[in-house]
């Protein structure tokens, strides 16, 4: 009798305890699925929200809030007066970014709700827009998807292709709090067609937007970090006069090209302190397939096999250090080298980790890829 009343004690408590006291219905909500800030023309705060529409009674796929506020939170009082449902943040997937926003007072002081608030969640997207929110969210794309999903099909679709970074709320907290390294984020903009990635936008330790890298520079950015999603697939341009064409441009510069798979990274970076400024060696072992040439080469003789080699390296190599430099002229740190200083040197971190981005702007950095061909196709 013990063992039953314990039983049906415990069966008591189960059900009492696997409700919510705040339980809401679907049904009885408005879901927000995407979230935007921006300035307007008066610098005022403006906040927008996409929520989908599920009703088959109207042709509209999605609905757009938008209310000019002081706080973002105060939005979500604004957006319930006129909502069909209460307003639920907490399956926001996507958080924009306006360019004049991320250009004047930067984004961290309208991000505190959303790390404070545990209904949100940590795994939304944060994505810069060149020009402003209301031209990606006012835009009509008939033969798109539901504006929520389809965004975020293209930036997993981009970031699968290494054409941008991919920054979740969580891990830019860290970042931005990490004295070691500097946010960077998705960059769209809307044209005719739809939504294009751009590439990556970088922000400086303050959260303010400083420089913008093509999707080719996200690639190498990736690479870097050793993120990159493998097979990275990379055209490069060979020196002109290195081989003979099989076409008629041949004596047109910058007309021979190559397109390589890179199917395996071996990154080992070397940290020193040396005439009061850090260095950093990166070595890198790359394992390619060649997919793709617009000259002419005999891959079975290995002195032109050799030859080629040696010119996707050096070009490789040139290109890599030319985006090192490229950001350490905006004192920035995307790549995260703050963290090998402070691993390996650090005595001489402690000196310096408060202003990091102007030490890293005065570092030498040198990035040392090797190429192995590892296979050239079927055909010769």
């Amino acid at each position: 009798m013990r063992k039953r009343a314990k039983f049906i004690v415990v069966c008591l408590w189960l059900f009492f305890m696997s409700g919510c006291g705040d339980r809401l219905d679907v049904e009885d909500l408005t879901l927000s699925l995407a979230y935007g800030i921006d300035l307007d023309k008066d610098n005022e705060l403006m906040v927008y929200q996409i929520s989908p529409v599920f009703s088959k009674d109207t042709k509209k796929k999605y609905e757009v809030y938008g209310s000019k506020v002081n706080t973002v939170r105060q939005a979500r009082e604004r957006f319930n007066s006129t909502a069909n449902g209460q307003i639920a943040t907490g399956k926001v997937q996507v958080f924009l970014l306006g360019d004049k926003i991320l250009k004047k007072e930067g984004s961290v002081p309208y991000l505190d709700v959303a790390y404070r608030d545990p209904k949100n969640t940590g795994n939304m997207r944060m994505v810069a827009v060149k020009g402003p929110v209301s031209s990606v969210l006012n835009s009509k794309f008939s033969d798109k998807p539901r504006f929520p999903v389809y965004i975020n099909n293209v930036i997993d679709v981009a970031n699968q292709s290494n054409e941008t970074v991919f920054t979740t709320l969580q891990k830019f907290h860290k970042m931005f709090f990490d004295k070691g390294i500097t946010p960077a984020i998705s960059e769209i903009k809307a044209d005719k067609t739809g939504i294009v990635v751009t590439g990556s936008a970088l922000l400086n330790d303050r959260g303010m937007y400083k420089l913008s890298l093509t999707r080719r520079e996200s690639a190498l950015l990736l690479i870097l970090q050793d993120e990159a999603k493998l097979p990275v697939s990379l055209t490069i341009r060979m020196p002109p006069g290195s081989f003979k064409t099989l076409n008629f441009r041949e004596n047109v510069k910058g007309t021979n090209f190559v397109t390589i798979n890179v199917n395996k990274i071996n990154r080992r970076i070397s940290t020193n302190y040396r005439k009061n400024h850090f260095s950093f060696d990166v070595k890198m072992k790359l394992d390619v397939t060649l997919l793709e040439r617009t000259f002419h080469i005999d891959m079975e003789n290995e002195k032109e096999k050799e030859q080629l080699t040696l010119l996707i390296t050096d070009q490789l190599e040139k290109e890599l250090n030319r985006l090192v430099k490229k950001v350490q002229k905006h004192h920035l740190d995307p790549f995260g080298f703050g963290w090998y200083a402070r691993a390996y040197q650090y005595q001489q971190w402690k000196k310096i980790d408060t202003h990091w981005m102007d030490e890293f702007s005065r570092a030498t950095v040198r990035v040392a890829p090797m190429i192995q061909i590892k296979a050239h196709g079927v055909i010769q």
